[in-house]
């Protein structure tokens, strides 16, 4: 899942996907976490519900959270590009609160 991740970032995002390989920080090191635990460290449990409400009514359950968690990537963009790696593992791995809406609102709208 961690490659279907980079390989999305990849084309929603060449530079994001290119400063994050430049700096050697790969998926694992910011979403394995965020996969395997389906989101529930980073968000509140009533935004940990709504998610989950997203992910099990998708078809494509699991692809939906990929589009979640790139989503999340991409809402960043700006801090992502111009931080270093120790920021961005902390960014990436801390992710700031956020209203859940915005961010499958985002997911949503990638095709």
């Amino acid at each position: 899942m961690m490659g279907l991740l980079s390989n999305m970032l990849k084309t929603k995002d060449i530079d994001i996907y290119e400063h994050l390989k430049s700096q050697e920080l790969h998926p694992q090191y910011y979403s394995f976490r965020s996969l395997t635990l389906l989101l529930s460290q980073e968000f509140s449990l009533p935004d940990v519900l709504r998610i989950w409400d997203s992910v099990f009514l998708d078809e494509q359950r699991f692809n939906f959270l990929i589009k979640i968690c790139c989503s999340m990537i991409l809402i960043q963009r700006e801090a992502i590009l111009e931080n270093d790696f120790a920021s961005n593992v902390k960014l990436l791995q801390n992710y700031p609160r956020i209203d859940i809406n915005v961010v499958i609102t985002y997911a949503v709208s990638l095709a």
